[in-house]
C-alpha cells in the first residue's frame, strides 16, 4: 500500500533525526523519516561513533555548526533513565610537539573571535582534568567547556521525541518507519515524486520533497539521476580497552560514573581518547587508510566494516603513542575492536542544499560534532529559502565537475583520511592531486620560474622566480617575515607588487569565470537578478551585487553589456558551481532568457600598471586612450590577429585592463603582449601581489569580505544597491528596511601599527586594553606601496570610527592597530583614471 507525506527524510541518525526536529518546530506537517535498519540504533556512525561532540575548529562555520549542535544537545531531556544521552564534561586538545602547542595558541585566539570560551593549560594543569595521563610528555593543552560526550542512538531518540511533540502542538505529524530500504528515488521531469522501497507494507511513497540523510550509502543513492554527493566512506580503528586501576572507583552501573574527565585528542598521533567508566577507549587514524565505496555499501545495505580489525597497526607505534600519554594503558588489553565508518567528503566539510532536481534535498558527510547544526541549516533553507549562517563552504551545489569524478574523490579523500588532524598553514595550498587543471599560458609561465597555486583544481601563479632579480631594488620596502608568517609566502611577492605600481605586469586571469545570459528577456532579468541598473548602453561594465531576500550580499560581481539583449557575469572560477546554480535557479521559465557557462571558451589575462596603455598601443590599432576608452568600458579591439574583448577594469587598482579572449588563441595573445611589452621590462605577476593589490585600494573579497551574513550597508557596498529603481528585484524589499536602520557594525580598514606585525585572516579583534573580542579580520596582506599591513574587519559601529585605537591577538601576542580610512591608496582614483 502506498503511503504520502509532505517530506520523507531518508535516514534517522542524528542529522535525520534533528532535521525532522527542526522541520516540525519550523511548521512542517507531515513529515516521515524512513531507515534501512532499527530507527535511531541503526547501521550509521551515529551508533558506533565513540561520541565526542569537538565544537571548535578554525573555520568559521564548522565551530557555528558545532557550537548550536553542542548546546542543543544539552538541552534535551534524557532519552532514557539508566543513561546519560550527554556528558557535558569539555574537551582537552593536547599538544605533545611544540608546532602542535603553537597552533592551540592560535587557535585559542581564533576561539575568542567566534565567541567561544577555551583555555590554556601547562601539562600539569591538563592532568588536573585528566589525572591518568603523563605530565612530563605535554607541552600544553587547550580546554574547551562545551565540548561534551554523547550516545549518538540516545541523541536521535531523544530528537525524534521532542520532533513529534513538536509537530503534535501545531496540528501535525512526524513519523519513523525502520527497516525500509529505500531502492529507488523516483524522478519525474527533473523533479522528486517518490519513494520506492524493499518494505513489503510501504512500498512507494508518495512525496515531493526528499531530505537524503543517509551519509556514508549517498553516492550511491543519487548518481542513478545525475545528483553527486563527493565523498567517500573510510574505516578507522576504535576499541575500548580492559579496567584500570585508576578508574577502580568509578561504577559500571552508575550512569554519572560514564564519563567524568572531557574528551580528549593528542592530534599529533592522529588520536583521541574518552572514558568508559573504569576504563578508557582510544581511537586512531594512524593506519592506511581504509576506503570503502559507497556503491558496495550500497549493495549490502549496512555500514559493518569490509576490512578486518587490524591489530598490528594499533599494537604499533599508536600504542606505544598511547601508553606515553596514558602509561596505565601498557597494562590494557583492547576489547572488542572494531573498525568504526565514517564519511569523508573531498574538501572536509558537510554537503547540504537543494540538488538541481526539484525537490531533492541533501544533508550528508556530516559528523556528529556538525549534526544538528547541519539538520538546523538546512531546514531553514527548506522552510525559507535562506539561512542564518553563510553555507557557501556546505552548499552541494559548490563542486566543480573534476571533484565528482571516481579518481578524484579516492585521491582526495584518502589525503583527506592522512591529514584528518594535520597543521595547515592558512595560505597553505592542497597537497594532492595537483595539476588537475592547467592554465591555457603554463608553458610561459613554468618558463619564468613560476610557483604554483591550486585553485579550484586550476594551477595558479603565486610568484615567479625570474622576478627575483628585482630584489635588490625593492628590498627596502618588503619587511622581513620569519617563522610561520614567512611559509608559504616569497619577497617577490612585494617585488610584483611594487613592479605592478611602478611599471607594469602581466596577470593570469584564468581563474576569471564568465555566465554568459542572453534573449529577449535578459535586460529585465538582470534588472531582477542584481542590485545595481543594468539598463545601460551596450560597452559599459557594471559593478553589482545579488543579495538575498534578506538582503544578504550573495556576491558581487562585474557585469558587461555585450549587445542589446546580453550580458557576461565574470565571476570567480572557484564559486563558478554556485554562482551558475544561482542564476539558473532565478532564471524565467518562459523561454526569453538562455544561461550558459562559457568560461572554459575563454582565456584572459590582466595588463596593469603605469605603462599598461603603452604596451597594448604597441599591440592594437584600436583607440585605448582615456578619451576613447573610459573607465569601466568594454570595446572588442584587435591583439595582433586575435579579436580580444577589453573591459578597462582594474582589481589591482591600477590602469589597465582585463583583457578575454578565445581559448586556442591564449598562447599567441600572451606573446604579442609579451614581446611588446619587453621595452618597458614588463614583469610576469601572481596572485600573491594581486591580493596585496587589492586590499590596498579597499577592493573586498567574497566569501573573506563579503557574504550572506552582512547586508551591502555593513559590507561597504550599499552604492551598488539602487533602491528607486522602479522594477523589482532579489533583496530589494530587506534593503529598503535595512536602508532605514542604524548600522550595529560596518566592514573597516585597519591598519597594524608596526610593519613587523602579520594576520592571516580569522584573528581576534579587541579594543586597546580589553579581553573581550569585537570581531575577527575578514582578509589581510602587507600594503607594499603604502609600507603598513593592512586589514579588514566587521566592528561594532561604535568601535568603527577612523582612528579608533584596536589590537589583534596573533599566536597570543597583542599588536596594535588603528581604524583608518579608505582605500589607504590612490583615493583620488588618479592612477586608474590616468
Amino acid at each position: 500500500m502506498s503511503e504520502q507525506a509532505q517530506v520523507v527524510i531518508i535516514g534517522s541518525g542524528m542529522v535525520g533525526c534533528a532535521a525532522a526536529y527542526h522541520l516540525a518546530d519550523m511548521g512542517w506537517k507531515d513529515i516521515l523519516v524512513v531507515d534501512k535498519g532499527e530507527n535511531f540504533e541503526n547501521d550509521g556512525s551515529t551508533s558506533h561513533a565513540p561520541g565526542g561532540v569537538v565544537p571548535l575548529s578554525h573555520s568559521k562555520i564548522m565551530t557555528q555548526l558545532g557550537c548550536y549542535t553542542a548546546d542543543l544537545i544539552k538541552g534535551l531531556e534524557p532519552y532514557r533513565e539508566d543513561r546519560n544521552t550527554c556528558n557535558p564534561v569539555g574537551q582537552l586538545e593536547v599538544a605533545v610537539s611544540e608546532a602542535r602547542w603553537q597552533d592551540m595558541i592560535r587557535l585559542h585566539g581564533t576561539a575568542k573571535a567566534f565567541g567561544v570560551e577555551t583555555h590554556l593549560l601547562t601539562g600539569k594543569e591538563s592532568v588536573e582534568k585528566i589525572p591518568v595521563m603523563n605530565a612530563d610528555v605535554i607541552v600544553g593543552s587547550l580546554h574547551v567547556p562545551s565540548g561534551c560526550i554523547v550516545k549518538g542512538a540516545d541523541v536521535s531518540g531523544a530528537l525524534a521525541r521532542d520532533a513529534k511533540e513538536k509537530a503534535s502542538t501545531g496540528d501535525g505529524v512526524v513519523r519513523f518507519v525502520s527497516h525500509t530500504p529505500i531502492i529507488e528515488i523516483d524522478v519525474q521531469n527533473g523533479a522528486v515524486v517518490g519513494l520506492k522501497t524493499s518494505n513489503e507494507d510501504m512500498p512507494y511513497i508518495k512525496c515531493e520533497t526528499v531530505l537524503l540523510c543517509a551519509n556514508i550509502w549517498s553516492p550511491a543513492m543519487t548518481e542513478q539521476f545525475g545528483v553527486h554527493v563527493p565523498l567517500m566512506a573510510f574505516e578507522h580503528q576504535y576499541s575500548k580497552l580492559t579496567p584500570m586501576k585508576e578508574l577502580a572507583d568509578f561504577d559500571p552501573n552508575n550512569k554519572d560514573h560514564e564519563v567524568v574527565y572531557p574528551t580528549m585528542r593528542e592530534l599529533d598521533s592522529a588520536m583521541y581518547y574518552r572514558q568508559h567508566w573504569n576504563c578508557y577507549g582510544l581511537g586512531s587514524y594512524a593506519h592506511a587508510p581504509h576506503m570503502v565505496r559507497p556503491s558496495e555499501l550500497f549493495a549490502d545495505l549496512s555500514a559493518h566494516a569490509m576490512h578486518p580489525f587490524t591489530p598490528e597497526d594499533m599494537y604499533g607505534e599508536p600504542w606505544q603513542n598511547a601508553i606515553n600519554l596514558i602509561p596505565s594503558i601498557e597494562d590494557t588489553e583492547l576489547v572488542d575492536p572494531f573498525n568504526g565508518m565514517f564519511a569523508f567528503s573531498v574538501d572536509g566539510m558537510p554537503i547540504i542544499g537543494p540538488s538541481k532536481v526539484n525537490g531533492f534535498w541533501v544533508a550528508t558527510a556530516s559528523w556528529i560534532t556538525h549534526s544538528a547544526g547541519v539538520a538546523k541549516s538546512v531546514a531553514e533553507w527548506m522552510t525559507t529559502g535562506d539561512t542564518e549562517w553563510d553555507m557557501r563552504q556546505t552548499s552541494i551545489n559548490r563542486f566543480q565537475d573534476f571533484q565528482t569524478t571516481d579518481a578524484y574523490i579516492s585521491v582526495v579523500t584518502k589525503k583527506n583520511y592522512r591529514e584528518v588532524y594535520e597543521i595547515i598553514h592558512p595560505r597553505q595550498s592542497i597537497s594532492e592531486p595537483r595539476n588537475v587543471r592547467m592554465s591555457p599560458f603554463a608553458a610561459r609561465l613554468e618558463a619564468l620560474g613560476v610557483n604554483y597555486t591550486a585553485f579550484a583544481g586550476l594551477e595558479l601563479p603565486n610568484w615567479f622566480d625570474a622576478n627575483e632579480a628585482l630584489l635588490e631594488k625593492y628590498e627596502d620596502y618588503i619587511p622581513e617575515r620569519t617563522g610561520w608568517a614567512a611559509e608559504h609566502w616569497s619577497p617577490i611577492q612585494g617585488v610584483e607588487h611594487l613592479e605592478t605600481r611602478d611599471n607594469v605586469a602581466l596577470f593570469d586571469l584564468t581563474g576569471l569565470s564568465i555566465i554568459e545570459v542572453k534573449g529577449l528577456g535578459a535586460p529585465a532579468y538582470l534588472d531582477y537578478l542584481c542590485s545595481n541598473r543594468m539598463d545601460v548602453e551596450v560597452g559599459k561594465t557594471i559593478y553589482t551585487t545579488w543579495l538575498t531576500e534578506k538582503g544578504g550580499v550573495k556576491r558581487d560581481l562585474a557585469v558587461t553589456r555585450m549587445s542589446e539583449d546580453c550580458y557576461w557575469m565574470f565571476v570567480g572560477e572557484g564559486t563558478l558551481p554556485l554562482d551558475l546554480t544561482w542564476v539558473q535557479k532565478h532564471a524565467p521559465d518562459y523561454g526569453t532568457v538562455s544561461v550558459s557557462d562559457i568560461s572554459n571558451s575563454y582565456a584572459a589575462l590582466g595588463l596593469w600598471g603605469p605603462n599598461a596603455r603603452k604596451v597594448l598601443e604597441k599591440v592594437t590599432t584600436a583607440d585605448v586612450s582615456h578619451e576613447a576608452f573610459a573607465y569601466f568600458g568594454a570595446q572588442w579591439i584587435d591583439v595582433g590577429m586575435t579579436k580580444v574583448l577589453a573591459l578597462r577594469v582594474s582589481y589591482a587598482g591600477e590602469l589597465g585592463w582585463e583583457l578575454h579572449f578565445p581559448m586556442d588563441a591564449a598562447l599567441p595573445v600572451w606573446d604579442t603582449l609579451w614581446e611588446a611589452g619587453q621595452e618597458f621590462d614588463m614583469i610576469a605577476a601572481g596572485m600573491g601581489a594581486f591580493d596585496s593589490l587589492r586590499l590596498e585600494k579597499g577592493y573586498r573579497g567574497w566569501g573573506s569580505d563579503v557574504h550572506t551574513e552582512y547586508s551591502p550597508y555593513e559590507s561597504g557596498l550599499g552604492w551598488t544597491v539602487k533602491l528607486k529603481k522602479e522594477d523589482d528585484y532579489i533583496g530589494k524589499e530587506a534593503c529598503k528596511e535595512l536602508k532605514g536602520q542604524a548600522l550595529k557594525k560596518k566592514l573597516c580598514c585597519m591598519t597594524f601599527d608596526s610593519v613587523d606585525s602579520v594576520a592571516f585572516g580569522g584573528e581576534a579583534i579587541f579594543p586597546k586594553g580589553s579581553d573581550e573580542a569585537i570581531g575577527y579580520i575578514t582578509s589581510a596582506n602587507f600594503g607594499y606601496s603604502i609600507g603598513a599591513f593592512i586589514f579588514y574587519g566587521y566592528l561594532p559601529i561604535e568601535y568603527a570610527e577612523v582612528g579608533q585605537d584596536v589590537q589583534v591577538e596573533y599566536f597570543g601576542q597583542r599588536y596594535a592597530a588603528t581604524v583608518t580610512s579608505e582605500p589607504v591608496f590612490d583615493t583620488q582614483m588618479q592612477k586608474i583614471l590616468s
